[in-house]
């Protein structure tokens, strides 16, 4: 299990394999939310962003593609 040290600020470093797993990049936010005695950390991004690039063909719009998608498939 991954782990990190606080320091005297209050900071910490988010250990890479966290990072690896949820994709991370400088300037990313991350959400953390306490549930009970634990805290659960999220990213902001959604996390079909990281497929970005991967449509052939794509106007490089990766969320007005997944809608039209969606519209044609009749699930709006």
């Amino acid at each position: 299990m991954p782990t990190s040290t606080l320091t005297s600020k209050g900071q910490t470093t988010v250990p890479k394999k966290v990072r690896e797993v949820l994709d991370l990049e400088e300037g990313d936010k991350l959400t953390w939310e306490i549930r009970g005695g634990k805290v659960a950390v999220t990213t902001d991004r959604p996390a079909f962003y990281r497929w970005e690039g991967v449509i052939k063909n794509s106007s490089g719009d990766v969320v007005k593609e997944m809608e039209e998608a969606r519209k044609r498939r009749g699930r709006v």
